[in-house]
C-alpha cells in the first residue's frame, strides 16, 4: 500500500443539513404488466405517468410507523456499544469522527483524490493495545496468585495475514504462528523489513506437508534460533529428526470435541511421538499444544476442558520432563465480545496451578495463540446506501455499494453477527431496515439467512447514508479473498490506515479501489 501525505483531523467539523422526512428510494419499472393487462382509462393514465419516469430511483413517502411490522426487542434507535458516541448527528468511534474520515480527500500518487466506498479502515493502535492488554492481564493475575511461569503471546496469522497487521503485531513483540508454507516467506519478509530478528519465536502449526517441512528446516539453517515445529502426527517428526539441526518441538493433542476431530495426536500417540523425539538426538520436546475446541467465553465448560488437557500434560511431563510449556491454542473471542478477560486470566491461572499441584508437577510456561482477540476490533468497513427497495412485508431493503456475501462470508455461511451502525443522519427518525448487496443473489442480505430475521434500526433518510460494519478485522479478508475478483464481478473497495496519537488521527496509507482492468486481469482477461 503506497504512503500518502498525512492529513490530520482531530476536531469536529460541523455540517449543516436541511432535515428530511422519512424517505425511501424505489425503482419502478417502465413496463408494468398489471397496467398493460387492464387498459382501463384509470390504468392508461397510470401507465402514462409510469412511462414518463426514468430508470433512476425516485423519492416517495414510506408508511407511517403504526403500519410498519412490529419486531419484539427492537428499539427506536440502535444501542451504542462501548467506544461509540454520536455528536451533531454523526457517529464517532473511539474518538474518531468517521464522517470526516470518509469525506476527507487524500493525496495519492501526487493527486488529491476522494476515497471511495466501499472503504476498509484499519486502526493499528487497536492491535498494539490488545497485545499490551493481554500481557497486562497476565502480569496482574501472576502477581496476585504468585504464578511462577511466563506468557508468550503468538499472533495466529490465519486470522488476518495482511501486511499491516503482521507488521504492527511483530513490531509490538508478538511471536509468529505459522499455518502453512507461505507463512515462512512472511517470516523472511519480516526479517528483511526489520520487524523481527532471528531470535523471535516462530511457532509452526499446520499440517507439515513436504514443502512446508523443507522450508521450516531451511529457515532454521538460515539462523532462526527459535523455530518451534508443533507436530500433528507421527510422520511429521521424521524430516526434522533427519535434518540433524537442533529444534525445540511441540506435540498437538487431540482434545475432546462436540464434533468429529481430525486434529492432533491421541493420548497414546503422544507418548510414541515423545519417545521418537527423545531418541532423535537433535530434537527436544518442550511444548504441549492443547488445541481447545471450546471458546474461552464458555466459562465453566472451558475450564473443564482445560483441566482435562492439563492432566494429560502432567502425565506426559512425568515421562518426559523436558516438557515445560503449555500452549492453549486459540479460543479467545474478540476484545469487544463482552467477556471479562481479566477474570478469565485469573481463573485460568488458578486452575493451572491447582491441577499442577494435584499432579505434583511445576506450573508450566504458557503460550496463547490469539488470532481473533488480537485483530477482530482493529478494522471497520463502510458502505454507501445507493438504492432502496421495499420488501414484501413493508420493511425496506437498503442496498449498499458492495456485497455482504463477499465482505462478510462468515455472516453469510455461519451466521456470525457484527456491530452495524449508521455513520450519519442520527438526528432524524429511525425505521426497521434490512441491508442488501448489489449482487444478484438472494442470500446477499443482512441479517443473513443464518441469523434471526430481526431488521436493523437505521435512519429513515437514506440519502447519502453511510453504513459501518465494525469489529470485522478477523478472517473476513482471507475468507472473502484479497485482490481478486468478487462475486458478480464487484470491485474491491479502497483501504485506509489511520494512526492515532494523543487524540489526533493521521491517515498514513491509502490504497484505491480496484479498477476494471485489475478485476478483469485477475480473471485472466489480460487487459
Amino acid at each position: 500500500m503506497p504512503p500518502v501525505s498525512a492529513l490530520r483531523f482531530s476536531r469536529l467539523v460541523e455540517f449543516s443539513r436541511h432535515p428530511h422526512g422519512w424517505r425511501f428510494l424505489l425503482l419502478i419499472p417502465c413496463d408494468h404488466h398489471s397496467v398493460l393487462e387492464q387498459p382501463t382509462e384509470t390504468k392508461l393514465r397510470e401507465r402514462e405517468q409510469i412511462l414518463k419516469m426514468t430508470a433512476l430511483p425516485r423519492t416517495i413517502t414510506v408508511p407511517q410507523p403504526e403500519t410498519l411490522p412490529v419486531f419484539p426487542g427492537v428499539s427506536d434507535h440502535p444501542a451504542l456499544p462501548e467506544g461509540f458516541e454520536v455528536r451533531a448527528g454523526r457517529l464517532f468511534h473511539r474518538g474518531l469522527d468517521l464522517m470526516t474520515l470518509i469525506n476527507t480527500p487524500l493525496e495519492y500518487q501526487g493527486q488529491l483524490t476522494q476515497p471511495a466506498t466501499p472503504m476498509y479502515v484499519r486502526r493499528p493502535e487497536s492491535l498494539r493495545d490488545n497485545f499490551r492488554q493481554l500481557h497486562a492481564w497476565f502480569e496482574g493475575a501472576k502477581a496476585e496468585i504468585a504464578y511462577p511461569g511466563s506468557l508468550m503471546v503468538a499472533f495466529a496469522s490465519k486470522a488476518n495475514p495482511s501486511q499491516p497487521v503482521a507488521r504492527t503485531l511483530l513490531n509490538a513483540g508478538a511471536a509468529y504462528e505459522c499455518s502453512s508454507n507461505y507463512d515462512v516467506e512472511i517470516v523472511r519478509h519480516a526479517l528483511a523489513q526489520g520487524w523481527i530478528s532471528r531470535s523471535r519465536p516462530i511457532l509452526a502449526n499446520g499440517f507439515k506437508l513436504p514443502a512446508y517441512a523443507r522450508n521450516l528446516i531451511r529457515l532454521r539453517a538460515e539462523g532462526f534460533a527459535n523455530i518451534l515445529p508443533i507436530f500433528d502426527d507421527l510422520e511429521e517428526i521424521e524430516p526434522f529428526a533427519e535434518s540433524g539441526l537442533h529444534f525445540e518441538v511441540g506435540l498437538r493433542s487431540r482434545t475432546d470435541s462436540d464434533h468429529t476431530n481430525r486434529f492432533g495426536l491421541s493420548h497414546e500417540d503422544m507418548f510414541l511421538a515423545a519417545a521418537r523425539i527423545a531418541a532423535s538426538g537433535n530434537l527436544r520436546l518442550t511444548t504441549y499444544h492443547a488445541m481447545q475446541t471450546v471458546s474461552a467465553s464458555k466459562g465453566f465448560q472451558y475450564q473443564s476442558a482445560l483441566v482435562n488437557s492439563l492432566r494429560r500434560y502432567a502425565a506426559l511431563h512425568r515421562a518426559f520432563p523436558t516438557l515445560h510449556r503449555f500452549n492453549f491454542g486459540g479460543g479467545l473471542p474478540g476484545r469487544t465480545s463482552g467477556m471479562n478477560f481479566e477474570d478469565w486470566m485469573w481463573r485460568t491461572l488458578q486452575t493451572i496451578m491447582a491441577v499442577c499441584e494435584e499432579e505434583g508437577i511445576p506450573a508450566p510456561d504458557l503460550i496463547i495463540e490469539s488470532g481473533r482477540y488480537l485483530v477482530q476490533d482493529h478494522a471497520a468497513r463502510f458502505f454507501r446506501v445507493v438504492k432502496t427497495r421495499m420488501g414484501d412485508d413493508g420493511v425496506a431493503y437498503y442496498m449498499i455499494d458492495g456485497s455482504i456475501m463477499s465482505s462478510f462470508p462468515d455472516a453469510w455461511a455461519l451466521g456470525d453477527s457484527f456491530v452495524v451502525l449508521p455513520v450519519n443522519h442520527w438526528e432524524g427518525e429511525f425505521v426497521p431496515v434490512r441491508l442488501a448487496g448489489l449482487t444478484c443473489d438472494h442470500d446477499d442480505v443482512y441479517p443473513t439467512r443464518k441469523m434471526d430475521d430481526v431488521p436493523l434500526m437505521l435512519p429513515a433518510d437514506a440519502d447519502e447514508l453511510i453504513i459501518g460494519f465494525f469489529d470485522c478485522g478477523a478472517y473476513q479478508e482471507t475468507l472473502g479473498g484479497r485482490g481478486g475478483a468478487k462475486h458478480c464481478i464487484l470491485p474491491e473497495g479502497s483501504e485506509v490506515i489511520v494512526e492515532e496519537d494523543e487524540g489526533a488521527f493521521e491517515v498514513t496509507e491509502y490504497d484505491p479501489p480496484q479498477s476494471a482492468a485489475e478485476v478483469l486481469c485477475s480473471l485472466g482477461y489480460g487487459l
